[in-house]
């Protein structure tokens, strides 16, 4: 079937897989409250039929669909824009993350969550101010330069037993996974695969799952785009090897969070304007969600270029502020490139380029995460407080 991405791709459908793109699912609960988050080795994903079993069948209320953005991943939904309907293949792959979602739900278990974060500069930001003042994408980076900013760190959650030991390990991290290129044909999970595949080699027993942040300005260091199968993939696995090195690192260090309070979550769904035709407009439905103190993620849907999350991770003000990009959770479709105010002045592809959404769009959702956020901490009150 049809590759997802590269509008240049040179030859057309998939030939094979080389390595498997998963589907995994972890359900969380406290007291009454329960959430699902999905991660999953496809380019993006939509699905309000999914939303609605995993809530009216499995009583999970807010599901969270995390798409690591591979390039090598199958095209299911129509492009932006189009009015072509969706792929067969998209009721295969609801029908088939329900039923990870249902088998974490039927197999919950008294936990203890940790987390940590580390960093490494994986990735460098593909849009470079120019002579002319106003800046334009550089896709291919050989030469590894790491042009910036970027945002470097990652950030961890590990779900451990009633006996210590772990069964889950979320990474996330902000780098487009694009270490493959236009001319690869076979179905990869490119450097997140090789990511999780070693830290479950290194951690028998542990679920490794990869969420995927603001990266819509940032490509890897890494990039295979020789042409020749057994390099470039052995470029992927050194992208792929390099992160879970680090990570692995940083779970040494991972402090257990203070999960007292009930899972909390606010969702909501904005209406924007069409950045370049003003009768159209574009619905982005958010997810924030409070676990105990010490844990905010601000879910967003489509390609959010870095410095949302930068913004988010500076405001939010607890210990480990975790920014889902590529995430839909309902109320909306898929918005596409979602630039800050400065990249959609200074243009390029994704800022001014290849986006359709309203100026100061990201910025409206950052701000309403926040007042999510503050309202799932009791901050608003109903009467004003002292002088």
């Amino acid at each position: 079937m049809p590759m997802y991405g590269y509008a240049n791709r040179k030859c057309g459908d998939s030939n094979g897989v080389h390595d498997p793109l998963m589907a995994k699912a972890l359900v969380l609960s406290t007291g009454e409250a329960r959430l699902a988050i999905v991660t999953a080795d496809i380019g993006s994903v939509v699905s309000e039929k999914l939303r609605q079993e995993v809530s009216s069948k499995l009583g999970i209320p807010l599901l969270l669909l995390a798409a690591s953005h591979t390039h090598s991943g199958p095209q299911f939904l129509p492009r932006e824009g189009s009015p072509a309907p969706p792929s067969p293949y998209l009721a295969e792959l609801e029908q088939k993350i329900f039923g990870v979602v249902e088998a974490a739900s039927k197999s919950m278990f008294p936990a203890r969550l940790s987390a940590g974060r580390g960093s490494i500069q994986l990735g460098y930001n593909r849009l470079l101010l120019r002579e002319d003042g106003r800046a334009r994408a550089l896709f291919d980076n050989l030469e590894r330069i790491p042009y910036g900013p970027v945002d470097p760190e990652f950030l961890l959650l590990r779900v451990e037993d009633a006996q210590g030991n772990p069964r889950a390990l979320l990474v996330h991290y902000a780098t487009h996974a694009v270490v493959l290129g236009p001319s690869n044909c076979k179905f990869s999970a490119d450097y997140p695969g090789v990511m999780k595949a070693r830290i479950e080699t290194a951690l028998p027993g542990v679920e490794a799952m990869f969420v995927q942040g603001a990266a819509g300005d940032i490509n890897p260091l890494f990039m295979a785009r020789s042409g020749d199968e057994e390099k470039d993939f052995a470029v992927v696995a050194k992208m792929g090897e390099t992160l879970a090195a680090e990570v692995l690192r940083a779970t040494k260090t991972m402090k257990p969070v203070d999960v007292a309070a009930p899972i909390a979550w606010k969702t909501g769904t904005l209406n924007f304007a069409e950045r370049w035709d003003k009768s159209k407009s574009i619905d982005v439905g958010i997810a924030t969600v409070l676990i105990g103190r010490d844990v905010a993620i601000a879910a967003v849907p489509g390609e959010p270029l870095h410095k949302l999350q930068t913004s988010w991770k500076q405001r939010a003000g607890v210990a480990f502020p975790l920014f889902y990009g590529y995430t839909w959770s309902g109320g909306g479709g898929w918005p596409g490139y979602i630039p800050d105010l400065k990249s959609a002045a200074l243009g390029g592809y994704g800022a001014d380029n290849a986006t359709r959404i309203e100026v100061g769009a990201g910025e409206t959702i950052m701000e309403r995460h926040l007042i999510h956020l503050y309202g799932l901490q009791g901050m608003w009150k109903d009467q004003p407080g002292r002088p």
